[in-house]
């Protein structure tokens, strides 16, 4: 007769805790690959993912016909979402089928948000910030959750909309002329000068007015990613990486529009400077070359606008200037950071 042995239990793996998160740092743990490493670039998914886009498009497109209502393309966006949704919990074995429920996944998310902002007449400002939080819902959501791409969209959604609802009609010179062209009197807030450009009519509902707005948004954006590469989440930072050097670029060509002065320059520098040093910290090449490029433009932009030559030559010894300055800005930086881990008096 054996002896009766109790069966042991398994040991207890992190990967089967079924508690839930309780903060973005958890939640991000809990998404595994998909927040840590980016996927591997295939052209069939590629392009499925781009089949996906442009069945959703021609599907909505067909249904909305002729008619100016927006009934059919609120139907096409719907269906093609779940569509979409359907094929990402279901096929989950098919990367290439995958692609193209989240290539028709975000269109129609996107096109939902535009017949819903055009069909009710909202601000652009307070809809870009609602289209920024439902690409932030379905990320969280089953399904797609995990893909960047609606991340990313949901970033650059927020600052537009931030800026636009923030930023207000900054009244420029050529503005008032062109608002106050009859008698009547133009007020005093028309001649003050700030540091923001305008943009007229709709393009500037949605891009906003202030660039400084873009400026900080951007720049807060491009730390947050710093944060994320140094904690492995990689994939998440990759997908905020357009936005803030969109949101740097724009704010930079508004300020630079109105200010038309060094000042301009300067801002450039500094946000390319934060750029370049998040870019190769993270091993980023793109976002390290493009913050190099927009560092050089705004050196060069601050010396032509401090020193404003009227000559050739006085240009060229201008951009000599910036050249050299450009060249010798990597070493001030080590010297500052090693002289910042000396000990002091």
């Amino acid at each position: 007769m054996t002896e009766f042995q109790p069966p042991v239990p398994p040991p207890p793996t992190g990967s089967t805790s079924t508690s839930k998160p309780t903060n973005v740092w958890e939640f991000l743990e809990a998404l595994g690959d998909d927040a840590k490493h980016r996927p591997e670039p295939r052209l069939s998914s590629a392009l499925s993912g781009l089949a996906g886009l442009l069945l959703t498009i021609g599907w909505s497109s067909l249904l909305t016909g002729d008619s100016e209502s927006m009934g059919g393309l609120y139907a096409g966006a719907i269906t093609a979402f779940g569509a979409g949704l359907a094929i990402r919990l279901k096929a989950s074995k098919n990367a290439d089928l995958q692609a193209a429920a989240v290539g028709a996944g975000i269109t129609s998310l996107l096109l939902f948000c535009i017949a819903f902002i055009g069909d009710t007449e909202m601000n652009a400002g307070l809809g870009l910030i609602l289209t920024a939080v439902l690409h932030v819902v379905v990320w969280v959501l089953p399904g797609f959750r995990g893909r960047s791409i609606f991340l990313g969209f949901a970033a650059l959604a927020l600052i537009f909309g931030l800026s636009s609802a923030i930023g207000g009609e900054v009244l420029t010179e050529d503005r008032c002329e062109e608002l106050y062209y009859s008698d009547e009197e133009v007020p005093d807030e028309c001649y003050e000068d700030n540091l923001y450009s305008d943009l007229p009519g709709s393009v500037g509902d949605y891009l906003g007015k202030q660039g400084v707005i873009y400026m900080i948004a951007g720049t807060a954006l491009i730390l947050g990613v710093a944060t994320l590469d140094r904690r492995g989440y990689r994939a998440v930072g990759t997908a905020l990486i357009p936005a803030g050097m969109v949101a740097i670029l724009v704010g930079a060509l508004l300020m630079a529009v109105r200010m038309a002065n060094a000042g301009a320059g300067v801002l450039a520098a500094i946000a390319g400077l934060a750029l370049c040093f998040v870019g190769s910290r993270g091993d980023r090449r793109a976002m390290t070359w493009w913050g190099a490029a927009m560092t050089t433009i705004g050196v060069a932009g601050f010396f032509l606008g401090a020193f404003t030559p009227d000559s050739n030559s006085g240009i060229a010894f201008a951009i000599i200037a910036a050249g050299g300055t450009l060249a010798l800005t990597p070493y001030v930086i080590e010297k500052a950071a090693e002289n910042k881990g000396a000990p002091t008096e």
